[in-house]
């Protein structure tokens, strides 16, 4: 928000309020923000997939366990106390650090 004077205030303005080579530029900035957002993410799936794809060819997933861990989680049994208060603690040291 710009202020001008004791009296008058002027809102804060979208990118169509934006006039000429100011509003191409913001546009550009935008666009190749998003595109950049678009490929952070297209990385981090692929790297994920094939992290994935990795453990199952070497044995490195343990089926029985993923599958122990999700019988206990919909029969309510995983989510304990003491599980979340050491979630909050790890939490609250990767904030504070």
């Amino acid at each position: 928000m710009n202020i001008w004077g004791v009296t008058s205030t002027q809102g804060s303005q979208g990118l169509n309020a934006l006039k000429g080579v100011e509003a191409a530029q913001a546009a550009d900035g935008t666009q190749a923000a998003m595109q950049q957002g678009v490929s952070e993410v297209h990385d981090s799936v692929t790297l994920s997939v094939d992290a994935v794809r990795s453990a199952e060819s070497t044995g490195d997933i343990r089926f029985d366990r993923v599958n122990a861990i999700r019988a206990a989680i919909a029969d309510g049994s995983y989510d304990t106390p003491e599980k979340l208060d050491l979630a909050l603690d790890r939490l609250l040291d990767r904030l504070s650090g």
